[in-house]
């Protein structure tokens, strides 16, 4: 105990709780009895903080230099230095980034699922062949429904391979209202931010080191890997393929899902329709 804030809480813990006096108190902590009943007469900061919080994520390339001069500009009367103070206590900063240019979206805020193709999840899983090769499997995932939507097999897969994946299945799909996913490069591209402007598709990221944001593609990635990957051992790439997408028809087509009642996502999905045909009829 230090500070005039720690010996001030240890007082009032020791006089509600053992009943001393507060003369009593302060002797044992070894505290000045005017710092005791000193009341701090500086402004709430809650309001103030919220005003940095908010202009930190909306401009997130902000540092808190530019930060006070937007609250300036605002009619706050106050000095840079208690900016950087709140600054540093809230654990923002500016990260520094390369030259190339990437896809930054929005940060991710949940919003209830009702309806297939509102939300798709994406992510990659890493295995290996038999001969050491490393591979990837990207996932595609509908997180209303849980259908596995397709899944990509190879040694190398880039943002163009990604785009390319994507508006394949754009055609037999139909297009998402948002693409969920994490900040890997493959993600980040310049492939990716092409592609979603040019077809107006809403890509949002979830936080650094945050997997649980993703929780849909993550449980799926945990399926795969505990009932197909460790259950083979691929010989080569296409029996690798060949053997991903026959799990991917079972999970699809055969394979009860908890969260949807015991249904498939197949049958998940042909409920939903059937609703919206009744509804529409």
């Amino acid at each position: 105990m230090v500070t005039p804030r720690a010996k001030k809480a240890c007082c009032k813990a020791v006089i509600e709780s053992h009943g001393y006096s507060e003369r009593r108190a302060c002797r044992l902590v070894g505290a000045n009895r005017t710092v005791i009943r000193y009341l701090s007469k500086k402004p709430d900061e809650l309001l103030l903080r919220g005003k940095i919080t908010g202009i930190a994520h909306e401009k997130r390339r902000y540092g808190y230099r530019r930060i006070h001069m937007m609250l300036r500009r605002d009619g706050e009367r106050i000095n840079h230095k208690k900016i950087f103070r709140i600054y540093q206590e809230l654990g923002l900063k500016v990260l520094k980034r390369g030259g190339r240019k990437k896809a930054l979206g929005q940060r991710i805020v949940r919003m209830p699922l009702t309806r297939i193709n509102q939300e798709w999840s994406l992510d990659f899983v890493h295995d290996a062949l038999a001969d050491g090769r490393r591979i990837r499997i990207l996932t595609i995932v509908d997180d209303y429904s849980r259908e596995s939507l397709k899944m990509v097999v190879d040694t190398s897969i880039n943002g163009a391979r990604v785009r390319d994946e994507l508006t394949r299945l754009l055609e037999t799909r139909g297009k998402p209202e948002r693409i969920l996913s994490d900040n890997g490069t493959e993600f980040t591209s310049r492939a990716i931010l092409k592609w979603c402007y040019e077809c107006g598709v809403r890509w949002d990221y979830i936080q650094p080191g945050k997997p649980q944001q993703n929780g849909y593609i993550e449980s799926f990635n945990g399926k795969l890997r505990d009932e197909c990957l460790n259950e083979h051992w691929f010989i080569g790439l296409k029996e690798a393929k060949r053997l991903v997408e026959e799990w991917r028809e079972e999970y699809n087509k055969r394979r009860p899902h908890s969260s949807l009642g015991g249904r498939t996502p197949n049958e998940m999905a042909r409920d939903v329709e059937e609703q919206q045909t009744g509804t529409s009829s």
